[in-house]
């Protein structure tokens, strides 16, 4: 095995993902990165699937407001059948993470204009903040 990819990276992660990104020795169909919300990525509320589909549809989106992607297309990007995209779509859109249109051949998929602010993300991270207190709490008194 050649020893390039065993040295360490000594770069920021953001900067190693920015440099990441930019490479397109291999393909340039969705060439870079996303960018999603630790809120997001730490919801409770969402399944794993859940959490891999809305990153796959705002990676669909990219500086648009809207994605049409087929079922098989997600399904191949998370690596899920497309029964499994169809119940975990059904999913997001009835706890109004995702908004879909059937106007075309394929669903149209919108983000909400309140996600930022959503009941799941926003639960999530009051949590979080209660373990982390709790856990400053418990550290300060034991060690």
């Amino acid at each position: 095995m050649n020893d390039l990819w065993l040295k360490k990276n000594n770069q920021a992660a953001n900067t190693y993902m920015d440099e990441v990104s930019g490479a397109n020795q291999f393909t340039s169909h969705h060439n870079g990165y996303i960018k999603v919300p630790l809120k997001i990525l730490r919801c409770i509320g969402l399944s794993a699937y859940e959490k891999l589909i809305l990153m796959d549809l705002i990676a669909y989106m990219s500086d648009r407001t809207l994605c049409y992607p087929t079922i098989e297309m997600i399904a191949r990007d998370v690596a899920c059948s497309s029964k499994s995209i169809e119940r975990h779509i059904k999913e997001l859109a009835d706890k109004k993470l995702i908004l879909v249109s059937q106007d075309r051949k394929n669903n149209t998929y919108y983000l909400p204009n309140y996600l930022h602010c959503h009941p799941y993300l926003l639960m999530s991270e009051k949590t979080y903040e209660f373990i982390g207190g709790v856990r400053k709490q418990v550290n300060e008194q034991y060690f």
